[in-house]
């Protein structure tokens, strides 16, 4: 939480908004796959807009939902990257992450997991998932998710090897105390089949090969 609150203040001087995710972490619009390629005004798009003669809308926070996604058959890391290796995932959209609005931050710096409190006159909206969605790729192919689990004692959460916090979202269904791969490990979480983003990038950067990539749409 410190370094949220860190991060808040320091970088003030550099930005308006600031967007709070993690390395496996991706934003996607679907709106996105209708552009030939990206740009700046991407990221933009998902901020509200202000009219010089409209009232202020007060809008500080905005939180976005995650789509987990799961290890996908994969049983090692795939050599072409998590969102191309990765498109199996859960069907209900689990936790949020934000972009904030520094500014409108408390100055208490009070916050939650991907979440602050906000001055009195400012307010978090919800954007739906037509718009804007988180690809979080928390459940990869067990040799790599095997190193998550033995550094999870270094954040902020429960040590997943102490019997704590059962309920708790950052426990993962059917993982035991030990570092030990469950049963068909890389076939669990796989209730929805969704490719969005993989096609997207291939759409924008190419496909990828042994040496790089190698572009496959024209536009």
């Amino acid at each position: 939480m410190a370094g949220f609150s860190h991060n808040a203040i320091q970088s003030k001087d550099l930005c308006n908004w600031m967007m709070f995710v993690d390395v496996d972490e991706f934003i996607y619009s679907p709106s996105w796959f209708n552009f030939s390629k990206p740009s700046k005004s991407m990221l933009q798009f998902l901020l509200p807009t202000f009219s010089p003669s409209a009232k202020p809308n007060y809008i500080g926070q905005i939180s976005i939902r995650c789509n987990e996604f799961g290890p996908s058959s994969q049983r090692s890391h795939p050599p072409e990257g998590v969102t191309q290796g990765y498109m199996c995932r859960r069907f209900v959209e689990q936790r949020h992450k934000s972009i904030v609005l520094l500014d409108a931050v408390n100055a208490s710096l009070l916050n939650a997991i991907h979440h602050f409190k906000m001055k009195d006159r400012y307010k978090t909206v919800t954007m739906s998932l037509n718009r804007a969605v988180v690809n979080h790729f928390n459940y990869q192919a067990w040799s790599e998710f095997q190193n998550k689990f033995r550094r999870r004692v270094s954040t902020y959460v429960v040590d997943w090897k102490e019997k704590a916090n059962l309920a708790s979202n950052d426990r993962t269904p059917g993982l035991g105390f030990e570092a030990v791969e469950p049963k068909a490990w890389d076939q669990k979480f796989c209730e929805v089949k969704d490719e969005r983003l993989k096609l997207v990038t291939r759409k924008w950067f190419g496909s990828p090969t042994s040496d790089g990539y190698k572009l496959v749409w024209q536009t």
